[in-house]
């Protein structure tokens, strides 16, 4: 059962008194020192908002999927992938569930945003991020079979 001290969805345990929303905050803060890591900021969001699905739409989270996939499989930008995305949901298009209709349910993962966020340890980070990709990919890859 999760615990105040850990995520209720995607099981990351707090760090140094962060959840793991604050510790995306503070990956995403490294992206302004770092521009390897600031390349890939999309990553970094996809694979945060993968592990943590009960905000989005079923259609939205199937799209997030086939662009993180085309992202890491097949070199599609991160500009061709929003572009995408802006004609796919403009208007009033909604890619977020009501606040009343998340429900989330803990799924626990071999590695999460706690594994990347190492605070004051942002070297490596981006060797850190791609592992946590491809082990999220992995899981899509199993989920399916």
């Amino acid at each position: 059962m999760p615990t105040s001290d850990m995520c209720a969805e995607c099981g990351a345990p707090q760090v140094e008194g962060l959840s793991c929303w604050e510790q995306l905050g503070g990956l995403i803060a490294w992206e302004y020192n770092d521009p390897a890591l600031h390349a890939r900021h999309f990553l970094v969001v996809a694979c945060y908002n993968l592990q943590h699905p009960a905000q989005f739409t079923a259609a939205a989270l199937a799209e997030l999927w086939v662009g993180f996939n085309d992202y890491l499989d097949h070199g599609v930008s991160a500009a061709t992938l929003r572009q995408q995305a802006a004609k796919r949901y403009a208007g009033a298009t909604r890619v977020l569930r009501p606040e009343a209709e998340r429900q989330p349910q803990l799924q626990r993962w071999s590695m999460t945003i706690a594994d990347v966020y190492l605070p004051d340890q942002p070297q490596g980070v981006v060797e850190r991020l791609l592992r946590w990709a491809r082990i999220i990919q992995a899981y899509q890859v199993g989920a399916q079979a």
